[in-house]
């Protein structure tokens, strides 16, 4: 099958292993190779040196085992990658980053672990990645910022006139399975425009990275089920054109940006199981969401839950008053302080008055008092 452009035999019962003699199907012109949704084990064998035009690599739904081979870095035309729900390991492939092309990378449902380096060789890594889904590994580390910094293909907001465009790999349109609003949803056609982060279900800490916020095409954003901590940031409000955010079972805090309320096309949010705090923002979308959207947050007050905000209100303000008199200097301590030396002084001069009789320097201001008293009677 020397001009074969597409391989499709997902959605069978295949067993075995992908045999090496694949990469010399099709010669030069294979486009597409689906194999997803069967039961192959064993590993990918390292045979895709000659995939000069390969446009997509589908293994999905299988059993596979090893690491990601290192000749896939040579397929510059390559558009989708998705080796989820496998068995594979080993650490972040990030010589990936040096495909130009590359639009959609899943590797979820993995047992992929280890920190998320930016490689070295690779100076401006994913230009074009719109699906980029980890979820559902053992990754850990902070986010990878510096991937975030050069995601250019989710900055760009596709403007509604515009005819749909969607993921075209090889004479066929990229389907998808993926998370949204907390539920598997298939997409049979990915609009190129739907861009999607997916690093739920992890290792990560530390705080999230600010430079989210300029992903402005962002469809959904799920970091859920990770150990992030600190705020939500308020450049979150910047994500235009979010549908679905998912920021759960973490371990953020302080209040709920306002800005985020300005999210018209948001019709999930699940930011419960934090330690958030604070009274949460109303209007627009804010006012469709339900209580567990919220729930899992002992500090945070105000509809959609029972809990009232009064008490959250007088508690800061108290706070606020001791803050100001310490900043001032009229604390309690040195109050008590004068008054116990000034008790002390008392005491001390009232003995020695009451055990001497009268001294002199008190004999002398009495008297001269005496003496201007008469002096006006006169």
């Amino acid at each position: 099958m020397k001009k074969l452009e597409s391989l499709d035999i997902s959605n069978n019962d295949i067993h075995g292993h992908i045999p090496d003699w694949v990469g010399e199907i099709g010669g030069n012109r294979l486009l597409v190779l689906d194999l997803s949704n069967n039961s192959i084990a064993g590993t990918i064998p390292n045979v895709y040196d000659a995939f000069v035009a390969f446009e997509g690599l589908i293994l999905n739904g299988n059993q596979l085992e090893g690491e990601i081979p290192t000749s896939l870095y040579k397929c510059h035309s390559l558009k989708v990658l998705d080796l989820g729900n496998n068995y594979l390991n080993g650490t972040f492939p990030s010589w990936l980053g040096n495909l130009p092309n590359l639009q959609a990378f899943i590797l979820k449902s993995n047992n992929f672990h280890g920190y998320i380096f930016n490689s070295s060789d690779v100076e401006f890594p994913f230009p074009s990645l719109r699906v980029f889904d980890l979820s559902n590994n053992g990754f850990q580390g902070r986010l990878p910022e510096n991937y975030f910094l050069n995601f250019n293909a989710m900055k760009k907001v596709v403007k509604k006139a515009t005819k749909p465009e969607y993921l075209y790999i090889g004479g066929q349109y990229y389907s998808i399975m993926i998370v949204v609003k907390g539920a598997d949803q298939e997409i049979p056609r990915l609009f190129v425009e739907y861009t999607i982060v997916d690093l739920s279900n992890n290792k990560f800490e530390n705080e999230i990275p600010n430079i989210i916020g300029n992903l402005r095409s962002l469809k959904v954003l799920d970091l859920s089920h990770n150990k992030l901590n600190g705020r939500i940031p308020k450049s979150f409000g910047k994500l235009s054109e979010i549908e679905s955010l998912d920021l759960s079972c973490n371990q953020l805090t302080g209040e709920i940006p306002p800005s985020l309320v300005a999210l018209t096309f948001l019709s999930f949010l699940n930011i419960s199981q934090n330690h958030l705090m604070g009274r949460i923002p109303q209007g627009k979308q804010f006012n469709t969401f339900e209580g567990n959207s919220f729930g899992g947050n002992p500090e945070l007050c105000g509809l959609p839950l029972l809990k009232e905000c009064d008490q959250y209100r007088r508690k800061p303000q108290v706070e606020g008053v001791d803050e100001d008199k310490e900043k001032s200097g009229l604390t309690w301590k040195p109050v008590i302080l004068g008054y116990s030396c000034g008790t002390l002084l008392g005491l001390v001069l009232g003995y020695l008055m009451l055990s001497t009789g009268r001294p002199k320097w008190f004999n002398a201001l009495a008297d001269a008092a005496e003496h201007r008293i008469l002096k006006r009677q006169t």
